[in-house]
């Protein structure tokens, strides 16, 4: 049996992943195709205390700990659902991967060969879709959506600006479609099925 291909999708928060995510399964599922949706880090990172605490107000005693959470995290989620879900022949699409602890770590003072390090021996995606936006743009949206409740991150204009630059370092190139995400809708869903139909599609 074929493996069923890894597809992820990276970007700021604000960039439109939920929306083009929710369009390609529905996609996937017309044509009958498997396909599983998952997402990156896990409900069991984002409620670790550790990680809220730095999330939501910044406080934070060492930054590579929270690195290694994130790390334990995805290579679980590779062991327990990843992996297996890929061996069945059935198609996954993660909302983030391991571009996202690269991009957001390294504007967190982590170098990208540390979060490297940590990150062995987890799937490689086959397609990356990188829905780009202005960070300002950005976090426009996210300030609209979640109005007064705002992370840390979410306060700080550099920072929106940095992860974006760390993701276009660190995406690799030869299977990453980099879509400008404030195009209409339907246009950039067309996009990225053009581009998944280049791969063979199980």
């Amino acid at each position: 049996m074929k493996k069923g291909l890894l597809i992820v999708f990276e970007g700021l928060d604000g960039s439109g992943k939920t929306t083009q995510i929710n369009l390609l399964e529905e996609w996937f599922k017309r044509n009958k195709k498997l396909v599983h949706s998952t997402r990156q880090p896990t409900d069991f990172y984002r409620n670790d205390k550790r990680v809220k605490d730095y999330l939501e107000d910044g406080i934070v005693p060492n930054m590579y700990s929270i690195a290694l959470l994130a790390a334990a995290d995805r290579t679980y989620q590779n062991e327990v659902e990843i992996k297996p879900t890929l061996s069945k022949g059935i198609n996954i699409i993660s909302d983030r991967y391991l571009y996202s602890s690269l991009a957001f770590f390294k504007a967190r003072g982590i170098k990208y060969q540390e979060i490297r390090n940590i990150n062995k021996d987890i799937e490689e995606p086959d397609i990356i879709i990188f829905l780009d936006i202005d960070p300002d743009k950005a976090l426009e949206r996210v300030r609209v959506r979640d109005g007064k409740n705002l992370r840390f991150e979410e306060k700080n204009d550099n920072t929106f600006i940095q992860v974006r630059n760390n993701f276009l370092e660190v995406l690799p190139k030869e299977k990453t479609l980099i879509v400008d995400s404030t195009k209409d809708v339907k246009l950039i869903h067309d996009l990225i099925i053009k581009y998944i139909e280049k791969v063979e599609v199980r």
